[in-house]
């Protein structure tokens, strides 16, 4: 790859659908059927997760190293993050995971620009779910505790999913206090929205707390049992109890 431009990116994308031999109206079915359950009505490339993670990898590693690459890889992704398509915008979140050294370093208000104008579960979690270690995550709480306080109140749903999904790696892998304490308060402030969006979040989010924090989750369960959404207190219960989901 050259030159690596949107352009460039959308033709791969392009090459990469999975067509198989459905006619056009059966093609045009099945993505009204994937656009609702994803929660998006950008069009959809009906390209397949691995090829877009392959893409995203690719990419990275054509990308020069230092400053010139890491101005490159903000400049598609903030191309990525404007562009139409459903599956670009899952592109960003796979390239933005795939520059780990210069994703350390990233603007906050820059992920708030880019988490503001997304649709749905699937495109605010390919940003938001793994890549956010608790290590990075710490090493800039001073920036971090009060972005994920403004994005739980935020009048954007996606953004208070966001508030919750980019918590989930940081109270999975570190016991430190300070990502569980602003999970618990952003959970308590969203726990009586009924949105799927946020309600399964809140029931994910509470499970991961489990690891590390299990006798605070059953005291806030029994605190909160009537005003959390019923798929939070079942999952949750469910998860102290077995261990699984």
């Amino acid at each position: 790859m050259a030159e690596i431009s949107l352009a460039t990116l959308t033709a791969a994308l392009e090459g990469a659908a999975h067509r198989g031999d459905s006619i056009d109206e059966l093609a045009a079915r099945d993505m009204a059927k994937l656009q609702r359950y994803v929660g998006t009505t950008r069009p959809m490339l009906m390209v397949k997760t691995d090829e877009l993670r392959k893409l995203a990898r690719a990419t990275a590693r054509t990308l020069p190293a230092g400053d010139e690459g890491d101005a490159a890889w903000l400049a598609l992704l903030d191309a990525l993050y404007s562009a139409p398509a459903f599956e670009q915008r899952l592109l960003a979140g796979h390239l933005l995971h795939a520059r780990p050294t210069a994703r350390r370093t990233l603007e906050l208000a820059r992920l708030r620009g880019w988490l503001g104008d997304l649709q749905g579960w699937c495109e605010v979690d390919t940003i938001c779910q793994s890549g956010w270690s608790a290590a990075e995550v710490l090493a800039r709480w001073n920036e971090w505790q009060p972005f994920l306080n403004a994005l739980s109140r935020d009048e954007k749903m996606v953004l208070r999913r966001a508030s919750l999904v980019l918590l989930k790696q940081p109270v999975v892998e570190a016991e430190d206090q300070r990502p569980a304490d602003q999970a618990f308060a952003n959970v308590e402030r969203l726990m009586s929205e009924r949105d799927p969006l946020i309600a399964k979040a809140v029931s994910w989010l509470l499970r991961e707390l489990t690891r590390h924090h299990a006798p605070r989750v059953v005291d806030f369960l029994g605190e909160h049992a009537r005003e959390l959404p019923a798929v939070a207190v079942r999952e949750t219960r469910r998860k102290l109890e077995t261990g699984k989901k």
